[in-house]
């Protein structure tokens, strides 16, 4: 009979705001196809669309409630009666989910609008669970932390562990287990369309990159909010253009923070820029693998510290260029000048200045990428991080 895992976290596809979620949905991929069955807890979130069908075929019972919503930010309850009773409603059905099926272990996600009011009840079902921090902050207060053995905290990158670890979350000696990216999914070979030429031809002549009949094509997918840095690509552009590079480029992602969108509209219909520099708006994975092959760089440009940042890793799963602000975990995807590019964290002139050095030297954009491709398919699966938490679970039981 096949193991079955419970997950446990916030929001679930195709209910999903950031990355967090389609983690959670590629591990319950990754792991159904070692051969475990999976099942689901979540919440419903329906200002973030229709429940739509399970992206794997894995169960998916949306029987949690939030103590708050993500509706134009984070927004927390505040009546404590409320809250008291949604906790009260979340142990219960949890509690059931969990007597009525049988479960080999439990692996937990995003816990925000949930708590660790959750963690007591999972602990008492003596089942291994496996707790997948992507956060740089802290899940819970370290009073919180649970010392049962049957408990382990695991890390979306070396850059989250070290901060665990600051926080005095007693995990030195547990793994990194990286969120990664379904790279099957993306590039050239899985959807049967080429990369744009680095170099065209105009009138029986070469045209060299970032001029008008040969432009960069750069794009940028996140949040749209301060702290994702989207201001600092649509910055450099424009700054590009001003120094008379031309570019042409895509903006994707679902708005975040209230004004943020407008204002890098207004930005770019002042430098003129509206027209080659277009926003998707949110894309579900097909689109964006979609939207990806139509450049041949990638900006990961966060100002504030990410967990791993599973976007960059599917830019350079595609063949592109990953120039990013390496702050957090996104440095480790990237070996500065090898496998990727790193600049200043909110410096939009160090930005040009790394695509200028791309267009004055075409070879080093295809080499790079190339290498960076290479990088993520071998370290930067999803496949290989399924493998790491089979092994977890199976300890338990050895």
């Amino acid at each position: 009979m096949a193991k079955r895992i419970l997950i446990v976290t916030n929001l679930y596809p195709p209910q999903e705001l950031g990355g967090y979620g389609r983690c959670m949905a590629d591990f319950a991929w990754g792991l159904m196809r070692l051969g475990y069955q999976i099942v689901v807890a979540s919440s419903d979130a329906a200002y973030l669309g229709p429940q739509g069908p399970s992206p794997s075929g894995e169960i998916i019972e949306r029987k949690l409630i939030l103590k708050g919503t993500f509706e134009n930010g984070l927004n927390f309850l505040k009546d404590a009666n409320k809250i008291n009773s949604i906790n009260q409603w979340n142990n219960e059905k949890l509690k059931e989910i969990i007597r009525e099926q049988k479960f080999d272990g439990i692996l937990l996600g995003n816990l925000d609008l949930i708590g660790p009011e959750i963690l007591s009840v999972l602990i008492k079902t003596k089942l291994p669970i496996v707790h997948h921090i992507g956060f740089i902050s802290a899940p819970y207060p370290i009073h919180s932390y649970p010392t049962e053995k049957n408990y382990k905290m695991v890390c979306a990158s070396q850059a989250v562990k070290s901060s665990m670890i600051r926080e005095g979350f007693p995990i030195s000696n547990e793994p990194v287990i990286y969120p990664g990216a379904r790279v099957e999914l993306f590039g050239e070979e899985s959807l049967r369309r080429n990369l744009p030429p680095i170099n065209t031809f105009s009138q029986g002549k070469q045209a060299q990159l970032g001029t008008s009949t040969n432009p960069l094509s750069v794009c940028f997918a996140g949040l749209l909010m301060g702290s994702k840095g989207a201001h600092t690509v649509v910055e450099a552009l424009i700054g590009l253009k001003e120094s008379g590079v031309y570019v042409n480029g895509m903006i994707a992602g679902a708005s975040f923070q209230s004004g943020y969108r407008e204002a890098l509209e207004g930005l770019l219909r002042k430098a003129g820029l509206e027209d080659i520099v277009i926003f998707t708006g949110n894309l579900n994975r097909e689109q964006l693998a979609r939207m990806l092959i139509l450049h041949r760089v990638g900006i990961f440009p966060s100002i504030y510290p990410e967990a791993f940042g599973i976007v960059g890793a599917e830019m350079q799963a595609s063949g592109l260029l990953l120039i990013t602000s390496g702050v957090g975990g996104a440095s480790e995807l990237v070996e500065d000048g090898k496998t990727g590019l790193i600049f200043n964290p909110g410096d939009s002139r160090d930005l040009a200045n790394k695509l200028k050095m791309l267009i004055q030297d075409p070879k080093l954009l295809e080499k790079v990428s190339q290498a960076g491709k290479l990088q993520v398919n071998e370290f930067f699966s999803v496949k290989n991080s399924c493998l790491q938490l089979q092994s977890i679970f199976s300890s338990y039981s050895s």
